[in-house]
């Protein structure tokens, strides 16, 4: 997968995608399966913003029923099933403790009716799971056995319990959303990253395709489709906006801007949901919004807040008042834990539109509701579509509802939806545990088990394609720096096969050096030597990439 400009100009496509975070990933995928003709632009790198700014959580839908939303439930089980059937390797079950306390809504009894219901409505789950890891049935703790297992949390005199249930967490959101695009170019499409749309091309009242800009050279081009989607995410309103192309059906009143943080390890063995002392827009409340302590890759990865935002879209960034907001609660919540602000080794943030009419700026108002809307069936421009995602979670779901009705538009009758068991790029396996112990065998006269097992995590069957350009050169395999397990080959292979242009794809989204916090200045510089080795950097070229890329470091002193 390299980035090729010249392909776009050169056919008219049937979709041309506008976006490529998760919903533009999966949309590309599906309508690629169905046979249709696919350009998709994404005006940063794939993956990079709201995609990636997240609890790597594939929600269950748990929160939706304190608001009484059976449906959102259902859904949500249903499609973390499918992303952990098609991509194995990037998904693991996370043992989650939500503790219970004194009172009847907070108490054992009312959240273990909870749970029934829940488990209840993911009835189908486990079919949908065939052929990756089942879900694991859930229990219940009573004080003195949490004492046992989990004694951070017993530290609080008014935690009576916890019941144990496991949710589905990903090692790497950005690359789950790489993996789905690598797998709709398998399938024909073709894609560009830096790539922004600056206008759109009509024929008379119909849209015919965008006029879009190359941010690395500076040039312009055309790219011609017969129907164009809006998938930009938070910039899909703005956008609109400004190519006057129509409305959404509700209307996007404002953002939230939710933060993490990663910190040292506080809890080895499970996840825990802590209740804060802030709103949550629950029917059925139980002490307030929660923030999650969920064990990742080593760490913790704590998240998140709610803040109104108002700002720039492409400034989002965590302040100092939401890292103290996180470690405060945490804090509190589990006291014996002992975190403080030195704990704290990487934090960032995104955006989460808003569709409520009146914005509460002390309240989580987030509805986890997606739109597609078609603007000619309303009188508006013709050939247009918006997509705006609401989680990750569902965003394959709403590539579906989003392809069929371009399939309508098109009149073609093309194949049914078969993005709920297809594997992605990397995710061709019948067990990952089985495939990783494999794995570790065949390689073990070359590298470390550990080694092997992350690059695994991160590239699934495609894990011999990265240890293989070490053949010629070992020193590819050689650890980029000794706090962490990725390989110089993984530098190699995402410029050559992944579309890493500039130095912090590689950090953030190719390898996720950057994503535990700050791998220090000799390994930016390392990263960088490689890929001017390929891309041809100058000297000065390879300075400006590594001190561009320190700046995005929130915690690091630049």
């Amino acid at each position: 997968m390299r980035r090729e400009l010249a392909p776009l100009e050169h056919t008219t496509f049937d979709v041309v995608i506008i976006g490529g975070g998760i919903s533009g990933a999966c949309l590309a995928h599906d309508a690629s399966l169905r046979g249709l003709s696919v350009a998709l632009v994404e005006r940063g790198d794939f993956g990079a913003a709201t995609s990636a700014a997240s609890s790597k959580l594939l929600h269950g839908g748990i929160r939706y029923l304190q608001q009484i939303r059976l449906d959102k439930v259902r859904e949500s089980l249903r499609e973390r099933a499918y992303f952990h059937r098609i991509a194995p390797h990037l998904s693991r079950w996370v043992p989650f403790l939500i503790p219970t306390h004194r009172g009847l809504v907070r108490g054992r009894w009312f959240l273990e009716c909870g749970m029934r219901l829940y488990a209840l409505l993911g009835g189908t789950e486990a079919q949908v799971a065939i052929g990756s890891e089942q879900p694991l049935p859930g229990t219940y703790y009573t004080r003195a056995e949490l004492r046992d297992v989990a004694p951070e949390i017993t530290a609080r005199a008014d935690v009576t319990g916890a019941h144990l249930l496991y949710e589905l967490h990903l090692h790497s959101t950005e690359r789950m959303t790489l993996a789905v695009l690598k797998s709709a170019v398998r399938q024909g499409a073709v894609i560009a990253n830096y790539v922004s749309v600056d206008d759109l091309l009509r024929t008379g009242a119909r849209v015919t395709g965008v006029q879009a800009l190359d941010r690395l050279r500076g040039e312009t081009l055309e790219i011609r489709g017969r129907i164009v989607v809006n998938v930009a995410g938070p910039w899909l309103v703005g956008l609109n906006e400004r190519l006057s192309d129509g409305v959404l059906g509700r209307h996007v009143t404002g953002f939230a801007k939710g933060a993490h943080i990663v910190t040292r390890k506080l809890m080895p063995a499970f996840a825990v949901a802590l209740p804060t002392g802030r709103a949550s827009d629950t029917v059925i409340g139980r002490g307030g919004r929660h923030v999650f302590v969920i064990p990742w890759r080593g760490h913790s990865l704590i998240g998140t807040t709610s803040r109104l935002y108002d700002g720039d879209l492409d400034e989002v960034g965590p302040t100092e008042d939401d890292i103290d907001e996180l470690v405060s609660d945490v804090a509190r919540a589990l006291p014996d834990a002992g975190l403080i602000r030195s704990d704290v080794r990487h934090a960032f943030a995104g955006l989460y539109p808003l569709t409520t009419r009146w914005l509460n700026p002390n309240v989580y108002q987030g509805t986890g509701d997606y739109q597609v809307i078609d603007h000619g069936r309303g009188g508006g421009t013709e050939g247009m579509v918006s997509a705006l995602g609401a989680k990750y979670t569902t965003a394959r779901r709403l590539a579906e509802l989003t392809t069929t009705l371009i399939c309508g538009k098109l009149g073609r009758r093309v194949n049914r939806c078969q993005t709920t068991r297809t594997p992605v790029v990397g995710g061709e396996m019948d067990d990952v545990t089985t495939f990783t112990r494999d794995t570790v065998t065949r390689y073990r006269n070359r590298l470390d088990p550990a080694t092997v097992e992350h690059l695994v995590r991160q590239y699934g069957t495609e894990v011999d394609a990265v240890i293989a350009l070490g053949r010629d050169d070992p020193t590819a395999l050689r650890h980029l720096t000794a706090a962490r397990k990725s390989i110089e080959a993984e530098v190699l292979f995402a410029v050559e096969k992944e579309m890493a242009v500039q130095l912090p794809d590689i950090v953030f989204r190719r390898t996720g050096l950057g994503t535990l916090g700050y791998p220090g200045e000799a390994c930016l510089r390392r990263c960088a030597t490689l890929m001017a080795s390929r891309l041809g950097w100058t000297d000065d070229e390879i300075d400006d990439q590594v001190q561009r890329t320190r700046t995005l470091f929130p915690l690091l002193d630049v």
